[in-house]
C-alpha cells in the first residue's frame, strides 16, 4: 500500500508504535491517513477565512457581505456572459468615491458596470453665452496619448474652415456650443441644459485580425477590400490604452473609424497593433504614404500614395505600383461573440487528447490546405482526428468529407483565429452509417453544405454566409442558394448550431432533429419576396424536421414538422409547426399569421391582451380593428441593420418597443443578442449613477453605436 501522501501524523508518532503497527498489517496508519485528510480540510477553510478577508481573493459568496460593509448595493447579475462583475464593483468602490462627481469617475464607472466604453459630456459646458473678448473661455483637453502634441479646442461659434470640429457635431467628442434645449435627456434629445450630463455608450464590441489577406476589387485591379468578403466593411478603432485618470479620447473607444479623424491624426488608428496597417510584398506602407479618401468609385492615388477609405474598408495603390503580395491587418466591428470571429473560444473546443490523431493546417507549412490535412487523415485510416486551422488564412476549394462509421471529425480554427473557407459551389459531407460525427468551429464559410446520410453534424462559431458569399455593394451574391441542404436524406440526421450566424436551411420532415441556439438565421430576400429559412425546400410548401430555437433571430418563413421549443426568438416573418399538439412557444415575438403551438408570454399577443383589458374587453377577439393595427405596428421589430456584414447586422434598433427589449425570460432583449444581458447593464448604470452623481444633476446613457 502507496502512503506517501497523508503522514504527517503518522509520522509524528514514536517509533516502536510504527513498528509494531507495521507488524499487524497497519491499521493504525490507515486511521490516521483518515484523520488527516480531515484535518486537511480543517486547514483550507482555515486558510480561507484569511482570504476572504480581501475582495480579490475571497470566496463568491462573500462579495455581497463585503459589499454590505461598504454600503454597496447589490446589481443585477450578468456575470454569465461576462460581462460584468460584482467582485471588481465592490473592489472599485472606494475608488469611485474618492473622485465621487467627476467626469473621468463617471466613465470608469460605466465600464465598469456596463463593460462599454464610455464617455460622460457635461450640458453646461456646451451651452452657448456671449463671452468678454478678455476672458474667453478654453478647454484643455490633455492628451495622454504618448507622442500625440496636447489639443486646445475653443469653446465657441462655428468654424466653417475646420471641418473637423464640424464634423464631430452633436456626437460625443462635440465642441461647438448649443442653445439650451429644455426636454429631457434621451437618445436624440434634451442633452444641452445645466443639469444634464450624458453618458455616450459604445455598444458595439472590435475585433482584431492580422495577416489577412485582402480581398481584390472586381471592378479596379488595383483596388482592395480589408474584409476578405469582398464587401464595404468599416474599419473600427482598436482602442489604445485609457489611464483611469484621465477623460475618454476617440481613439480610445470602439466605434467605426471617422474619416476625418483618420486624415488628421493617422498616427492613432494606423500601424503595428493599431485599427489597421497595410504591407506591400512584405514592407508596411509608411503612414507618411496614406491618403484619406473617399473610394466609393475606387478612385486611384497619385504616385508614392497608397488611398484608403476607412468608411468603406477600401485602399487603392497607383498606377505601376501595385505589389505582388498585400497583407494587412484591420479591426470589424460586430455586437456579440457570434459567427466566426478572432474571440475566446477555448471553452468550445476540442481537446487534442481525446482524439488519436492531430493535424495543425496553415500557410508556409507543408500542411497549408484543408485538402492535404483531409487526405493525411484517409491516409492515416480516418482515425478519430482534430484538424486545427492556426492562422486567419483563405483555405479555397470543396472539403467533401466522408466519415467512417462512428467517427468523429473535428475541424476547428484556434483560439483567437479566424479563417476563411472559402469553397467552389457546395461540398459534401457525408456519413453512410449513424453515430459519425462532424464538428465545426470558428470557421467563415463562402459557400454551402449538402448533408449525405446518418450524419451528426455541430456548428460552433461558424458563419455560413448568407447568400454564400457577397457584392462589392454589400448584397447577396446569390440570395436563392441555400446554405445547409440534404442530399441523401435519413432519419438519423442530426443538425446543431450553436452562436452561429448561417443562411437558409433545407432539411426534410424526417430528419431527427435540428437544434439552433444564440444565432442568427437569414434568408436574402429575392425579387422583394422573403425565402423560406427554415423549411424542406426553396418553396416552403414541405415542412422541415423536428426544430428547436433558443435565442434566435430568424429573417425567412419557418416550416416545421413540429416546434420542440422555441423559447426567446424573433420571428420576423410568419412561422409555422404542421404538428401543433406537441412543442411550445415562450417569450417570442410571433408575427400574425403564424401557426404554431401553445404559446407562453408571447408578443403581440401579450400586448393584445393588456390592451384589451385596459379598454375593459372581454377577449382579445372584441378589440377594434384600429387598436389591434396600433398594437401590432408598435410591436414590430426593428432593426439597426438587416444586411449582413454590416456591424449592426440584427441589432434590436433604440427605438423597437421595451416589450421586445426586455421581453426575454431573464428581462433581456428577445432574439440572438439576448445573451448580451443590455437592459440589465442599463439598469445597473442608471441606479449607480444616482450615487455617484453631484447633487440637482441629470444624467442618463446615450447610446453611439
Amino acid at each position: 500500500m502507496n502512503w506517501s501522501n497523508g503522514e504527517r501524523l503518522y509520522n509524528l508518532l514514536p517509533a516502536i508504535y510504527r513498528i509494531r503497527d507495521h507488524e499487524q498489517g497497519e491499521p493504525l496508519r490507515a486511521l490516521l491517513s483518515v484523520l488527516e485528510s480531515e484535518l486537511e480540510v480543517i486547514e483550507r477553510d482555515i486558510e480561507g477565512l484569511y482570504e476572504n478577508w480581501f475582495i480579490e481573493t475571497c470566496d463568491a459568496w462573500v462579495i455581497p457581505y463585503l459589499g454590505d460593509l461598504l454600503g454597496v448595493r447589490g446589481l443585477y447579475p450578468i456575470e454569465s456572459s461576462g460581462l460584468f462583475s460584482q467582485r471588481a464593483y465592490v473592489a472599485n468602490t472606494l475608488r469611485y468615491r474618492r473622485c465621487k462627481g467627476t467626469l473621468a469617475m463617471l466613465e470608469d464607472l460605466a465600464g465598469d458596470v456596463t463593460g462599454w466604453a464610455a464617455r460622460a459630456v457635461e450640458g453646461f459646458e456646451l451651452l452657448g453665452w456671449t463671452q468678454n473678448l478678455n476672458h474667453q473661455r478654453f478647454e484643455m483637453a490633455a492628451n495622454v496619448l504618448r507622442g500625440f502634441p496636447n489639443a486646445v479646442d475653443r469653446v465657441g461659434t462655428v468654424n466653417l474652415r475646420s471641418s473637423d470640429t464640424v464634423d464631430r457635431l452633436d456626437g460625443p467628442f462635440d465642441r461647438l456650443t448649443h442653445t439650451v434645449d429644455v426636454r429631457p435627456l434621451g437618445q436624440d434629445e434634451g442633452w444641452h441644459n445645466i443639469r444634464k450630463v450624458g453618458l455616450f455608450l459604445w455598444r458595439l464590441g472590435h475585433y482584431p485580425l492580422t495577416n489577412i489577406r485582402p480581398r481584390r476589387s472586381s471592378t479596379q485591379p488595383n483596388g482592395y477590400h480589408f474584409s476578405p468578403l469582398g464587401s464595404p466593411a468599416p474599419i473600427f478603432t482598436n482602442p489604445l490604452h485609457r489611464d483611469d485618470r484621465t477623460r475618454t479620447l476617440e481613439p480610445q473607444v470602439p466605434g467605426p473609424i471617422r474619416p476625418l479623424a483618420f486624415y488628421h491624426t493617422p498616427e492613432a488608428y494606423y500601424g503595428q497593433g493599431r485599427s489597421l496597417r497595410i504591407l506591400a510584398d512584405g514592407v508596411p506602407v509608411p503612414e507618411s504614404a496614406l491618403l484619406c479618401k473617399n473610394l466609393s468609385t475606387w478612385d486611384l492615388p497619385p504616385a508614392g500614395r497608397v488611398a484608403v477609405d476607412v468608411g468603406l474598408g477600401r485602399f487603392t495603390f497607383a498606377v505601376g505600383e501595385e505589389p505582388t503580395r498585400v497583407v494587412v491587418d484591420y479591426t470589424y466591428g460586430f455586437s456579440a461573440d457570434l459567427g466566426g470571429g478572432p474571440y475566446d473560444r477555448r471553452a468550445g473546443l476540442t481537446d487534442p487528447a481525446d482524439v488519436a490523431l492531430h493535424i495543425e493546417v496553415a500557410k508556409g507549412t507543408p500542411t497549408n490546405t484543408l485538402q492535404k490535412a483531409l487526405l493525411q487523415w484517409n491516409n492515416a485510416g480516418r482515425p478519430d482526428c482534430l484538424i486545427e486551422i492556426a492562422d486567419n488564412g483563405i483555405y479555397g476549394g470543396n472539403v467533401d468529407i466522408t466519415l467512417p462509421a462512428g467517427g468523429l471529425l473535428a475541424i476547428e480554427a484556434a483560439n483567437g483565429r479566424r479563417p476563411v473557407v472559402r469553397l467552389v459551389g457546395i461540398s459534401s459531407l457525408t456519413a453512410p452509417t449513424a453515430g459519425a460525427a462532424l464538428r465545426l468551429n470558428g470557421l467563415l464559410v463562402e459557400g454551402g453544405f449538402e448533408l449525405n446520410g446518418a450524419l451528426d453534424l455541430s456548428l460552433y462559431h461558424c458563419t455560413l454566409v448568407p447568400g454564400r458569399q457577397r457584392t462589392e455593394e454589400g448584397e447577396a451574391a446569390f440570395p436563392d442558394r441555400d446554405s445547409l441542404v440534404v442530399g441523401t436524406p435519413s432519419a438519423d440526421l442530426t443538425v446543431v448550431l450553436r452562436h452561429c450566424i448561417t443562411g437558409p436551411i433545407r432539411l426534410p420532415a424526417d430528419t431527427e432533429e435540428l437544434t439552433i441556439a444564440d444565432s442568427l438565421v437569414c434568408a436574402p430576400v429575392v425579387g422583394g419576396v422573403p425565402r423560406p429559412a427554415i423549411a424542406a425546400n426553396d418553396a416552403g410548401d414541405e415542412p422541415g424536421p423536428p426544430t428547436t430555437l433558443e435565442r434566435v433571430t430568424v429573417w425567412g418563413r419557418v416550416f416545421v414538422k413540429e416546434m420542440t421549443l422555441a423559447s426567446e426568438v424573433l420571428f420576423n416573418t410568419p412561422a409555422r409547426a404542421e404538428r401543433r399538439q406537441a412543442g411550445c412557444v415562450r417569450f417570442s415575438y410571433v408575427p400574425p399569421g403564424s401557426i404554431l403551438p401553445t404559446r407562453y408570454r408571447c408578443q403581440p399577443d401579450l400586448a393584445l391582451a393588456e390592451r384589451a383589458e385596459a379598454l375593459g374587453l372581454e377577449a382579445v377577439e372584441d378589440l377594434p380593428l384600429e387598436e389591434r393595427r396600433r398594437v401590432l405596428a408598435r410591436l414590430r421589430p426593428e432593426y439597426t441593420s438587416e444586411r449582413y456584414g454590416d456591424p449592426a447586422f440584427g441589432q434590436l434598433s433604440l427605438h423597437s418597443d421595451p416589450a421586445l427589449r426586455t421581453g426575454a425570460e431573464n428581462g433581456a432583449e428577445m432574439g440572438a443578442f439576448s445573451l448580451l444581458q443590455q437592459p440589465q447593464r442599463e439598469a445597473n448604470l442608471r441606479a449607480r449613477l444616482e450615487e455617484y452623481l453631484p447633487f440637482g444633476l441629470e444624467a442618463g446613457p446615450i447610446y453611439v453605436t
